[in-house]
């Protein structure tokens, strides 16, 4: 356990940094594939309703 323990301050921040961006990526991933989902479903629902394309 001590090995994976920070040993000073600046590698406690930079774990933390680490988790932290880590967590916004996920978060923007999700909400950039949910707008693309209903970006994908709009435009099907375009298509097929419109039916001039």
């Amino acid at each position: 356990m001590n090995m994976l323990w920070p040993r000073s301050p600046f590698e406690a921040i930079a774990v933390l940094t680490a988790i932290a961006s880590l967590s916004w990526m996920i978060q923007m991933g999700a909400l950039s594939r949910s707008l693309a989902e209903a970006y994908l479903r709009e435009y099907d629902l375009l298509i097929t309703e419109g039916g001039d394309r």
